[in-house]
């Protein structure tokens, strides 16, 4: 980890690319708060609504159930797009899975000899 910290954290470029980083993601996130805002004008517009206390309590639902969804998100759905485009994507994706899962195998049973070995 060190040696990637040192590659791609210090360093006035890698500072500006940081910066620039936290920028697309900054943008990002208002992006789509403007789009969650310009929804609900959509459902004003639509529907005539004059209760303004309706459209407050349409955004902190709004922003409740995108939260949720957000977190399954992050905790289970990209996990398994993860897994299924690493799996099937490529040929070469096949291939590292594949490489990737003898390794670990291969670890594994050379810890176990060596336990064995060492009689612990």
């Amino acid at each position: 980890m060190l040696e990637n910290e040192e590659r791609y954290l210090k360093g006035s470029k890698n500072r500006l690319i940081r910066y620039y980083f936290y920028l697309t993601i900054g943008l990002d996130i208002l992006n789509q708060f403007r789009n969650l805002f310009l929804g609900i004008f959509a459902v004003y517009i639509t529907f005539k609504i004059t209760s303004i206390p309706f459209l407050i309590l349409v955004f902190i639902v709004s922003v409740i159930v995108l939260t949720v969804v957000g977190f399954y998100t992050i905790h289970y759905i990209n996990k398994i797009k993860d897994f299924l485009s690493t799996k099937f994507g490529s040929h070469f994706g096949i291939q590292s899975f594949d490489y990737q899962k003898s390794s670990f195998e291969l670890m594994t049973e050379i810890r176990d000899i060596l336990k064995e070995k060492n009689g612990k």
